[in-house]
């Protein structure tokens, strides 16, 4: 696959296949292992679905880079602390990668360029006003504000905290709400990347099938 202009989102199903991940596990990097090592310990379906999003995003890294995803290297020191994946001395495509319940969102743009995207499932029974400081009615509204606000931070590369305080300002990393389509409309998404990406369209993508298309305009 030729790396995207713009951003490709992949949708990530989870809970398919366990028995081929676990034997797929040396294809991940030490960290990746022990991640999941430490995951199972104490919640065998976390294991089994962070197993399925980075096996699944390497899958989509070297579609991009043709090549085979254990000749990736996993890397958490990249810029700002981003994690990401290169090939020997070449760099990565830049991807962002977040999951929740039983699916995953993976975001893809060219090297050195910047995408955040965060993904979480509706749910009730989150007080908003302790979260975000005002109250939510509808749990949904809730979580898409929340969602746009870590996808921000994870486009700037400045860290969790950063959500908490002052350090962010929002027109730099421009965040937008991704409508999936069913099965998976009981999720709230957001992506955001630098203003030079802000009027690219978003194409959104199913993992393993991949004809499902969609053009989103950020606003």
């Amino acid at each position: 696959m030729p790396l995207p202009e713009s951003t490709d989102l992949w949708i990530v199903p989870l809970d398919t296949d366990p028995a081929r991940h676990e034997a797929r596990l040396p294809e991940l990097g030490a960290y990746e292992r022990e991640r999941a090592h430490r995951l199972g310990l104490r919640r065998p379906a976390a294991r089994r679905r962070y197993l399925a999003a980075h096996l699944a995003a390497r899958d989509i890294v070297a579609g991009y880079l043709a090549c085979e995803p254990a000749d990736l290297t996993h890397v958490r020191n990249a810029w700002r602390g981003k994690p990401g994946y290169v090939l020997g001395w070449c760099p990565g495509p830049a991807v962002s990668l977040s999951r929740s319940h039983e699916l995953a969102l993976l975001a893809v743009r060219a090297p050195g360029a910047v995408v955040g995207v965060d993904l979480e499932h509706v749910r009730p029974g989150v007080d908003w006003s302790r979260v975000l400081g005002r109250p939510c009615p509808d749990p949904a509204d809730g979580f898409r504000a929340w969602t746009r606000l870590e996808a921000a931070v994870k486009a700037s590369g400045l860290g969790l905290s950063a959500a908490a305080g002052a350090n962010l300002d929002h027109r730099f990393w421009p965040a937008a709400d991704l409508a999936l389509p069913r099965p998976y409309d009981g999720y709230a998404a957001a992506v955001a990347t630098d203003r030079a990406g802000r009027n690219n369209p978003v194409r959104i993508r199913l993992h393993s099938t991949s004809d499902f298309r969609e053009l989103v305009t950020l606003p």
